[in-house]
């Protein structure tokens, strides 16, 4: 079912092809609207979860988001549908779960190269073409809210915050809006596979720990993040800008007393 605002509008997400990013690709596909996704991710690659059915509202950009050329294929694209571009999600990242002393200065480099300066490079390449009342949604999350000990993670996840208000100043008189998300715990592949310097015990404790830690007792499904997303690209957060939306079951704001209250028993464990 579409909703007649998102008709005639493109979006551009990064980081699209599956998980959280693909959720949000098949939400802005569901009501209506046109989507370019970036993806270093080959076009003809089994491991896309986005919606193909509409075919005529999608343009499949692969490249990397820390590479200009990619930004203008991006731009080319839009173009292509020919609707005017209403909106920017940078939901591209990747993770390293190593701490300052154990990260090498490439290791270092590379994750910031993606999950930092691909986002600058987006909102400035991008905000020009924006029309009035466009939004942009940068993707940090609880890490960019807290201490954590991924050294690189969490710095790019912070810096993200800083960058959308920064930019939510300088883009406020085009009317244009820019916010961050922060999910916590999500049940998608990145977080659940042995990767990132992790094993797979590692990586099974890693999940529990958040989860432990989560006082709704569980990890988010992609789409309910992505519901957070379309939430501030649509019209109903038109007043919201420079604003960080933790979507993390309660994580950050009930603190460490709920874990605290789970262990002395004054909080039930959640089912």
């Amino acid at each position: 079912m579409t909703d007649t605002y998102w008709v005639n509008k493109t979006f551009i997400v990064t980081g699209g092809a599956r998980g959280q990013g693909a959720a949000e690709v098949n939400r802005l596909l569901r009501l209506g609207a046109n989507v370019v996704v970036i993806d270093p991710l080959a076009p003809d690659s089994p491991d896309w979860a986005i919606d193909r059915s509409r075919a005529d509202h999608l343009k499949i950009v692969s490249g990397s988001v820390a590479e200009e050329a990619t930004w203008l294929e991006a731009l080319d694209a839009v173009k292509a549908l020919g609707s005017p571009l209403s909106g920017l999600v940078n939901n591209a990242g990747i993770t390293l779960r190593k701490t300052v002393t154990e990260t090498t200065l490439a290791e270092w480099e590379n994750l910031l190269s993606v999950n930092l300066t691909g986002a600058f490079l987006g909102i400035r390449m991008t905000a020009p073409a924006m029309e009035a009342g466009a939004s942009i949604v940068n993707v940090s999350s609880t890490a960019g809210l807290t201490g954590y000990f991924s050294a690189a993670y969490t710095a790019s996840k912070w810096a993200l915050r800083g960058l959308a208000k920064a930019a939510a100043i300088e883009l406020a008189p085009r009317k244009i809006r820019v916010n961050t998300i922060c999910p916590g715990l999500i049940d998608t592949p990145m977080i659940n596979r042995p990767n990132a310097g992790y094993n797979a015990n590692q990586a099974s404790a890693f999940f529990e720990g958040n989860r432990a830690m989560t006082p709704l007792g569980r990890g988010a499904d992609p789409d309910e993040v992505a519901g957070a997303v379309i939430f501030l690209l649509g019209p109903d957060s038109r007043f919201i800008t420079a604003a960080d939306l933790a979507v993390d079951g309660g994580m950050i704001g009930a603190g460490i007393y709920s874990q605290i209250g789970r262990q002395v028993g004054t909080i039930k464990d959640p089912d």
